[in-house]
């Protein structure tokens, strides 16, 4: 058995500690996309509650950046959309 294990490719061998650097790395990553993309939902929740609201918005100072730049890139969606259904009705 021994014998075996000496024959194994050493390429894809690494130890406990660098795998679990790795997993962590990873790990650490995913958590910081769904922590955006959480977000993300949340600004689109808050945007949708103060739509044709007049009167003072739902928000705090610290969203309001945040906020418009999602505003702007909803209506940059929008503009693409609607050229590209121009462009396919001609």
């Amino acid at each position: 058995m021994f014998s075996k294990y000496k024959t194994l490719p050493v390429t894809r061998m690494v130890n406990q500690e660098n795998f679990l650097t790795q997993r962590i790395t990873k790990v650490t990553e995913r958590l910081k996309q769904l922590r955006e993309e959480n977000r993300k939902m949340e600004l689109t929740q808050i945007m949708y509650q103060n739509l044709g609201r007049e009167g003072p918005l739902n928000v705090k100072k610290a969203d309001f950046v945040e906020l418009r730049e999602l505003i702007n890139e909803k209506l940059k969606a929008i503009d693409k959309r609607i050229q590209a259904l121009a462009k396919h009705e001609n």
